[in-house]
């Protein structure tokens, strides 16, 4: 007699945009362990937040593979000192300078070990490429509705039919010019009016992948005691405030203080600022939209 052993099917779990926010990661892993994929992908800005070490160590504890994010680059940056200068000067610039302080030598060799981008590929199944922003700039925001000649662009310079993208906060599934393009959202501040932190799944069906988007609801006032035991939310104020907010919101609260700040900033005469004076972006808190009281 014969025994036929199933092969368990291919899936790959992605996530990104994790920015340092430890409950949401937990909520999300907890629910991965629900059925274990074959490889975590972490599609970079893992550490930007109120838990950077936290979060980079609970990923590496889990075995994923990672690629950097913008805000890693940053941190690299700061660590060769080829940050601009304002970065260590403004207060407009405080919340980097608070993480990158918060990691030492051992997380920057980690770092340094990091591709901007990577093509995945597991026997027996089609190759797939993950970036963060873009084929051709980790920073590059990719937005399929308001720019589709990005996306056009990006999917006509990777030999891959898959490509998977993030940095936007905004999860997504996209066929284009005969491609697959997958945005896995945010795990620490969708920007899409969802609280939900998001992942994607990519599952092999013998013949291509297949995608899914995931939404877990996880404790938001995890996340406001992380902001305010760390220290971080007040270090930080008024961006980390405004971060905080956007997480609590689903919107970009920390681009619009941000825009904000720069228009105060030119309508008393400044021009060409590469940041913020810093008595205009600590002032500009006290008349700011804020929709909680933080």
């Amino acid at each position: 007699m014969e025994t036929y052993l199933a092969m368990k099917t291919p899936r790959i779990a992605v996530i990104a945009d994790i920015h340092g926010v430890l409950p949401s990661l937990k909520a999300v892993l907890s629910d991965l362990r629900k059925d274990p994929p074959d490889e975590i992908i972490v599609a970079g800005d893992f550490i930007g937040g109120p838990q950077p070490c936290e979060t980079l160590s609970l990923l590496r504890e889990n075995k994923c593979h990672f690629i950097l994010g913008n805000g890693e680059d940053n941190m690299l940056k700061m660590h060769r000192r080829t940050a601009p200068e304002v970065w260590w000067t403004h207060q407009q610039f405080v919340l980097g300078r608070w993480i990158y302080r918060k990691l030492d030598d051992d997380h920057f060799k980690f770092l340094e070990t990091l591709s901007e981008q990577h093509v995945f590929h597991k026997a027996g199944c089609a190759p797939f490429r993950v970036v963060h922003g873009s084929p051709w700039d980790i920073n590059k925001l990719v937005f399929p509705d308001k720019e589709p000649e990005a996306l056009t662009r990006a999917l006509a310079m990777i030999p891959e039919e898959v490509l998977v993208f993030a940095h936007t906060h905004l999860p997504d599934v996209i066929n284009k010019d005969g491609k697959l393009a997958v945005n896995p959202g945010s795990v620490g501040n969708n920007l899409n009016g969802d609280t939900r932190a998001s992942y994607a799944t990519l599952t092999w069906d013998g013949n291509k992948w297949q995608p899914q988007l995931h939404y877990i609801t996880y404790d938001l006032d995890e996340v406001i005691n992380a902001f305010k035991q760390t220290g971080l939310l007040e270090a930080a104020r008024p961006l980390a405030r405004a971060f905080l907010e956007s997480i609590l919101t689903g919107e970009n609260t920390g681009l619009e203080y941000i825009l904000y700040a720069f228009d105060i900033a030119k309508k008393v005469g400044y021009c060409d600022l590469e940041a913020v004076p810093d008595e205009i972006w600590l002032g500009a808190e006290a008349s700011f939209s804020w929709q909680f009281d933080l």
